[in-house]
């Protein structure tokens, strides 16, 4: 995990180009200490890891996810940058996204035409994040894009990758409409050791799901991510930047989100603030 330890509490630390995953000085004990006393290769592995992972999010404080029981087929991630290349490895141009969505779809694609939801491509696949990257925040109009792709036979696809570090939501993931989410603890404090996990109705093609048959899956990455949520929360950031969070806010006049890396300028336009929350860390 890259952490600046040169950061300071001004203007000039505010990031309105690429908000970084959270990040904390508990989070390096944890890395020092990880090693020295757990095991990493151990029968059974993978499913105490999806098993872990989903307690931990049904174990949400300041947030409920429900409707994960629908999507039977579980496979360890290299985060959800795995998920999204699997996507666009079998879907190729037939994958859609929305303008203000993750930046990657741009890297990919600099040509990318984005879509409304009055253009939605019956044709192609949808693509989400929740949160939404320039809301901090579900879609505003996550109803109506779900009720839209099931009527014109869409599949969606559910990014979640900054899902551990929002708070005040509440979100049933059992719409017909959607088809596969992935999930990942990478922007939640675990950036340099990617790991993740998808939910599938059914089973997908595509090299996830060969890594997983063939349990291919480093082991490393998932003996870290089960005692990292044995040992800290979905809510663990806002619990530990809630009061820094608001004097942020106050100190730089920004608009809060529901996401504790991410506010908004008065104009609404989102910036990413960890570094500044690491400047207030107690």
């Amino acid at each position: 995990m890259r952490d600046n330890i040169n950061r300071e509490y001004t203007q000039e630390w505010l990031q309105y180009d690429r908000p970084q995953p959270m990040y904390s000085s508990a989070i390096n004990k944890f890395y020092d200490s990880f090693y020295q006393h757990n095991p990493v290769h151990t029968p059974d592995l993978d499913q105490q890891f999806k098993d872990t992972l989903v307690q931990w999010l049904n174990n949400h404080k300041y947030s409920t996810f429900s409707g994960l029981d629908a999507f039977p087929r579980r496979d360890i991630l290299n985060g959800c940058t795995q998920f999204i290349d699997d996507l666009y490895q079998r879907c190729g141009t037939s994958l859609q996204t929305f303008e203000n969505d993750y930046k990657y779809h741009w890297r990919l694609n600099p040509d990318i035409e984005y879509v409304t939801v009055d253009t939605l491509d019956p044709n192609k696949e949808l693509l989400i994040a929740l949160p939404f990257p320039f809301y901090g925040d579900v879609h505003p109009d996550m109803d109506v894009i779900l009720d839209r792709c099931l009527e014109q036979s869409i599949p969606v696809h559910i990014d979640g990758a900054w899902i551990s570090c929002i708070r005040d939501i509440n979100f049933n993931f059992d719409h017909p409409a959607i088809h596969t989410v992935g999930i990942s603890l990478s922007k939640g404090g675990m950036g340099g050791n990617r790991i993740g996990l998808r939910f599938a109705r059914n089973t997908p093609n595509g090299a996830v799901t060969i890594m997983n048959d063939f349990n291919m899956n480093s082991q490393a990455p998932v003996s870290m991510g089960i005692k990292f949520m044995e040992d800290l929360g979905p809510e663990y950031f806002w619990q530990k930047y809630d009061i820094a969070y608001t004097q942020v806010l106050t100190d730089f006049n920004l608009v809060g989100t529901k996401a504790i890396h991410l506010a908004k300028t008065q104009d609404g336009k989102p910036v990413g603030i960890r570094p500044l929350l690491r400047c207030l860390e107690k």
